[in-house]
């Protein structure tokens, strides 16, 4: 398995864009394109993930709340519990059912892990979103897991569709990282689905630095489409890193018009073939 990750608290300068990228993968991460004008406890709490193995592909996007130390709590546990199995050749076996079930299990996990990260560094609790996307092309599978207001794109010739949590409309979302959370608890709190990925373009995953109200983009899924658009004519091999910095760098710039900023992490399978 071959990984990377982007972690905020390495990323501080404002209008910056920090990129990695191997074979149809990449993520990027920003502090933002301006200042953020609400409290904050770090500059960037934003983090960004992906994993290649030989049976699939893994990417993940956080959004800390009240520090760093959660988001980067749920890609370590990502990292290590989940993503050699996940990416491991041989069928996972999974339906729709019964990856609700193993959705739901891996959230209270790194929700623990927060926990566990905040006492060892004798800090609060940094509660924090977490979007996953994991490709199996041999099962002919994207599955995904949504907790927070960050989104989950899935791109096809129709153009892009958030499955996210942030899809409801709802007002409040629930995020990962509290002393008191079950597994019972959580259920209704996350989402979480299987679709073939026959058809698709690409999945692309952000936090809400592309969508805040008066911060980012007044319609996310069609930036993200613009985005797959302006990178269609990238050679093959530089098309994912095109796509993930499009998406980032228009958000940024939309950031700066608004005068506004919030952190901005994406992370990209492209599945263009031509």
């Amino acid at each position: 398995m071959r990984s990377a990750s982007l972690l905020g608290r390495d990323h501080h300068h404002l209008g910056h864009l920090a990129t990695v990228a191997e074979g149809h993968a990449a993520i990027t991460l920003s502090r933002g394109g301006a200042s953020k004008t609400y409290s904050y406890t770090e500059p960037n709490e934003d983090v960004a993930f992906f994993a290649l193995g030989d049976g699939g592909s893994l990417i993940a996007v956080a959004d800390g709340h009240f520090g760093a130390s959660g988001s980067e709590a749920l890609l370590d546990f990502l990292s290590s519990s989940r993503a050699p199995e996940w990416t491991a050749p041989g069928p996972l076996g999974h339906d729709t059912r019964s990856w609700q079930a193993h959705s739901l299990q891996t959230l209270h996990a790194c929700g623990r892990a927060i926990l566990n990260r905040a006492a060892e560094l004798g800090l609060p609790p940094a509660p924090s979103t977490l979007s996953i996307a994991l490709i199996r092309p041999e099962e002919d599978q994207v599955a995904w897991v949504s907790a927070g207001d960050s989104h989950v794109f899935l791109v096809d010739e129709k153009g892009a569709t958030d499955v996210g949590w942030q899809s409801l409309g709802r007002r409040k979302a629930y995020y990962l990282g509290y002393e008191a959370a079950t597994p019972e608890g959580m259920e209704g709190t996350f989402l979480a689905g299987i679709s073939p990925l026959k058809g698709l373009s690409a999945v692309v995953l952000a936090t809400d630095g592309i969508s805040e109200p008066g911060i980012g983009f007044p319609d996310p899924a069609e930036s993200v489409q613009i985005a797959m658009t302006e990178s269609r004519e990238t050679p093959s091999e530089t098309r994912p890193i095109k796509l993930a910095k499009n998406l980032s760098e228009a958000a940024l710039a939309i950031q700066r018009t608004h005068k506004a900023g919030d952190n901005v992490a994406c992370a990209v399978i492209d599945l263009r073939k031509a």
